[in-house]
């Protein structure tokens, strides 16, 4: 415990100077400036002009001035403005104590137990305790914090607080200086560094202000580009979904393919405009499909040689649509280069090895992985197995050997992860399904919708035309329609001319399940309704539906939504086409009046066709 002599205690003469020295530290503790700007009331840090009186008491009275003004000081900036936690109070208070002692003591050793001014120990003196005070308040306001936040304690200590060491320096300096050229009168001291400390604060307060409005200024720039280049993500996304959705076969591509390559370039250590580039570059990397015409783009098909030649084009087309575009990372290269091999052999320039950009090498891994993974018209989805088989064994020749390695290592955890969210290669058909609600994808369905009922219209020309019998082109054109229609099961029903009564001529779509070509479909179906109204019926249906249309299956009881449209010849009724689809109100108006001028092609096409003796299974 300091003693009496260590503290310079040893009579009360210096009471009245020790409550004065009190008073003031109580008003100049009020008086604060904010150190981290921007901070919500709990993390507030401040500094007030308490040290100049407080440092003033230590030089008129000794240490146990200092230690009384130091604790009321920090007391009354604690209670005002505003009050502080008990927990914070006791803790600032406590500190404040400390450092005064501490500070205290370092001078009163150093200036030989006594307050006599001169220069030589005084100077000495002054700075040592100063540094004291500064070390001990600092260092302990940022472990506090430090505890709290866990931050480092000594970087916030150096961003923080070390530039108000010089401010302490000042405060201690102007102190000593007053007792040097007024010696020890009270009146006089106090005169002249009452408006020297107002002046400190002022100026203080001032330079706080301004670097706080330059802060938010910053801050603000900082959010308004943050959401200016969200926006500038959002509008290439939606443009990038838009064109994704034309392709039927190819919904969603991009977005898995996104998944895949950003996950590939952090394995890689991808960062900063690299691994922007890789993301934004997903999105866009198939955009020269506009350039592609449609019949190609849209063939449900294998492609022949010369529509292959068109497809191949679309990464130069891209690359030349994205050339004006200034993007602040390089995704040029990732769009243009994505269909390069490593060995060569690749399009549009045919690069080799390292010469394709690492960006472009990691698109055309996922790129391809997720073409393996999607279904085609022409074939099914392969397993997550099988297709990154393939990824392994063209290592070296189609791929960088390096990116495939991180593939493999990062692949399984991305599609468990998109699998639970149901997406991606293990995810279930039906939770593959778009959601409805979000405009995007609403508008993504929407598109795509329009470019199946396209190539509807083609199709359904083109097969028409190929088959001679009525039976015959009902396979084919319900093949075609559950192709327009995704997810949806088509029924296409014959109207035998013997006995009037409707049976089905194929079945094509979810499930594709058996069928009895001879049962007759049941009287109650919408079929009969719609070939008796002669009107297209666009709405609900059941389980009990789909039996009366004569399928017995475990998937007609997700079925929900129906679009039945009869088809009629010459005034004479020849079918009725179905469609069936799992999600409630699939089917929109339009989807009705392209299921009508179907239904009227057909009639016009195969009205005078003869029937064959049976009908054929799909």
């Amino acid at each position: 415990m300091l003693g009496p002599r260590l503290l310079g205690w040893s009579t009360g003469a210096h009471v009245p100077e020790l409550i004065v020295m009190m008073a003031l530290a109580a008003i100049a503790g009020g008086t604060k400036v904010s150190l981290i700007p921007h901070k919500g009331d709990k993390d507030a840090v401040s500094m007030s002009l308490g040290f100049v009186i407080t440092f003033l008491a230590l030089l008129k009275i000794g240490p146990v001035g200092a230690l009384g003004a130091g604790v009321v000081s920090c007391l009354t900036g604690c209670l005002y403005p505003k009050r502080q936690p008990f927990y914070q109070l006791a803790f600032n208070v406590g500190l404040s104590a400390v450092e005064a002692l501490i500070g205290g003591a370092v001078y009163w050793s150093l200036n030989g137990q006594n307050l006599e001014i001169s220069p030589a120990k005084t100077f000495l003196a002054v700075t040592v305790s100063t540094l004291a005070f500064f070390l001990v308040n600092t260092g302990g306001v940022s472990l506090m914090i430090s505890l709290c936040t866990n931050l480092n304690p000594f970087r916030l200590w150096r961003e923080t607080f070390l530039w108000t060491a010089p401010s302490y320096l000042a405060g201690a300096c102007v102190s000593a200086l007053a007792m040097v050229i007024l010696g020890h009168s009270s009146v006089f001291v106090l005169l002249f560094v009452v408006p020297i400390v107002f002046v400190i604060y002022h100026s203080y307060s001032i330079s706080a202000k301004r670097t706080e409005e330059k802060l938010h200024h910053v801050e603000e720039m900082q959010a308004n580009q943050e959401r200016l280049a969200e926006l500038y993500l959002a509008t290439i996304k939606s443009l990038a979904l838009a064109i994704d959705a034309k392709d039927q076969y190819t919904h969603q591509h991009i977005l898995r393919v996104q998944r895949y390559a950003v996950a590939l370039a952090k394995r890689m250590g991808l960062t900063g405009a690299e691994l922007e580039a890789v993301n934004t570059g997903a999105l866009l990397h198939d955009i020269g499909k506009l350039g592609v015409p449609e019949y190609v783009l849209l063939k449900p098909g294998k492609l022949t040689d010369s529509e292959f030649d068109k497809i191949k084009k679309h990464p130069e087309i891209g690359a030349a649509i994205l050339d004006p575009v200034e993007f602040p990372w390089p995704v040029l290269p990732v769009v243009k280069y994505h269909h390069e091999k490593w060995d060569g052999t690749g399009y549009p320039e045919g690069l080799k090895g390292e010469e394709i950009p690492l960006t472009a090498r990691i698109m055309a891994v996922a790129d391809v992985y997720d073409a393996l993974t999607s279904s085609r018209s022409y074939r099914r989805a392969w397993s997550h197995e099988r297709a990154l088989g393939v990824i392994v064994k063209d290592a070296g020749t189609h791929f960088d050997p390096a990116c495939v390695e991180a593939f493999v290592d990062v692949i399984e955890d991305v599609i468990h992860e998109m699998a639970a969210e149901g997406c991606g290669p293990l995810a279930d058909l039906d939770a593959e399904m778009p959601k409805p609600g979000c405009k995007t994808t609403q508008a993504a369905l929407e598109i795509s919708r329009s470019a199946a009922e396209f190539w509807a219209m083609y199709e359904v020309a083109n097969t028409l035309a190929a088959f001679g019998t009525l039976d015959e082109a009902a396979v084919a054109l319900a093949e075609k329609l559950s192709e327009a229609f995704p997810e949806s099961l088509c029924l296409l029903m014959v109207l035998d001319p013997y006995d009037g009564l409707l049976r089905l001529g194929a079945v094509k779509g979810l499930g594709s399940p058996d069928f009895d070509p001879q049962r007759p479909v049941a009287k109650s179906s919408f079929a009969y309704e719609a070939l008796e109204t002669r009107k297209t019926y666009l709405g609900r249906c059941s389980p009990i539906e789909i039996a009366a249309s004569g399928l017995d299956f475990e998937g007609a009881r997700i079925l929900c939504s129906a679009l039945v449209a009869p088809v009629i010849g010459e005034n004479e009724a020849l079918g009725v086409i179905c469609l069936y689809h799992p999600e409630d109100g699939f089917f929109s108006g339009r989807d009705r009046d392209i299921l009508e001028t179907v239904a009227e092609q057909t009639a016009r096409s195969l009205g005078s066709r003869p029937s064959d003796s049976g009908l054929k299974a799909a």
